[in-house]
């Protein structure tokens, strides 16, 4: 069974991030993330990993794909199956490999890992070097990952985060409700 994907625009509302595997697709910067790398993505290739990103693992229709990267064009599944390509490249696949996007004979395509979307930004309440409460008003510093650091652990690193290798950046402060520890 095939379901329809949602239409939705990355620039239209909070930032999504959708993380699978080792990469993370920053959808309003469009954006792939493999640590401390960004990924150079083409416009159709964003927008095919998109759509099988919002499908969280259904099968995407192939006419679906087309339709929606190519509308109005007269696209062909060759275009399609380039772009595929293109894109398991990306994602680091190679000839014969379905690690991340499996091809449904006859239907279309498939996400074949667990991806966590999220909308927003997750506040952490405490520091994950060396586990000091960060409260509201504390200075604490994020990467895109979002990994928190209390101010002394983010100097000791040089703000670069030690899990990604990303730039840390001041935390945004919120309500003491916002945030999780």
């Amino acid at each position: 069974m095939t379901e329809s994907v949602p239409s939705r625009s990355p620039e239209a509302g909070p930032a999504v991030t959708y993380r699978f595997g080792p990469y993370m697709l920053d959808a309003a910067q469009r954006r792939l993330l493999s640590g401390s790398e960004v990924r150079p993505l083409p416009e159709k290739v964003f927008q095919i990993l998109l759509l099988l990103l919002e499908a969280d693992c259904r099968v995407v229709e192939r006419r679906v794909l087309l339709d929606r990267v190519w509308p109005g064009a007269a696209a062909s599944n060759a275009n399609l199956a380039q772009h595929m390509f293109m894109l398991r490249g990306l994602l680091g696949e190679h000839a014969g490999d379905q690690v991340y996007v499996v091809t449904v004979p006859g239907k279309g395509y498939r996400f074949a890992v667990p991806i966590e979307a999220k909308q927003g930004l997750y506040m952490k309440g405490s520091c994950e070097r060396c586990r000091r409460l960060l409260p509201p008003s504390a200075d604490a510093y994020i990467c895109s990952y979002e990994c928190t650091f209390c101010a002394a652990c983010s100097q000791v690193s040089g703000g670069r985060c030690p899990n990604c290798g990303g730039e840390q950046v001041r935390r945004p402060r919120r309500s003491h409700s916002d945030l999780d520890s």
